[in-house]
């Protein structure tokens, strides 16, 4: 019995296996938004400062909008990494334990930012600062769980 090593993945599913965790970081931020958006005001923090204070703004439509952009953005980036690689099968693990994690801490970051709108009357937003270190907790543990779940299926 031979063993041969399993053939590429061909660049559709790399594509989409690299993907599917920005679809549902970016499903879990639209069902945030939703089940939020009657405690926002007019205009919603879309910018912090380094020292938690909002100083950007914009409609809901827009914010919505802009949080989907950064899913885009992030797929994209981490899908042109798969199709530079030469090795398929490694890179591809890589990639969807990184794309998980990178969707992960990023919904993590925005419903963040959604709850400190909503929890404020609309002035005096502060996004606390121990969320980063909590949404880059959040990433690793989802990182590290689709790493073990992804090397018990290979």
């Amino acid at each position: 019995m031979s063993t041969h090593p399993a053939p590429p993945a061909s660049l559709t599913r790399r594509a989409a296996l690299v993907a599917a965790p920005f679809v549902v970081g970016a499903m879990a931020t639209s069902i945030a938004f939703l089940l939020l958006r009657d405690s926002f005001p007019d205009k919603i923090a879309t910018h912090f400062t380094l020292d938690g204070a909002a100083d950007g703004y914009s409609s809901p439509a827009t914010t919505l909008g802009q949080y989907m952009l950064l899913f885009v953005i992030e797929a994209a980036g981490t899908i042109a990494a798969g199709f530079s690689s030469r090795s398929a099968l490694t890179t591809v693990r890589s990639l969807a334990v990184f794309a998980s994690g990178l969707s992960a801490a990023t919904a993590y970051a925005l419903v963040a930012a959604m709850r400190a709108v909503g929890d404020s009357d609309g002035h005096g937003i502060q996004l606390p600062l121990y969320q980063l270190p909590v949404a880059i907790a959040v990433g690793a543990a989802v990182g590290a769980v689709v790493w073990l779940v992804s090397r018990r299926r290979a």
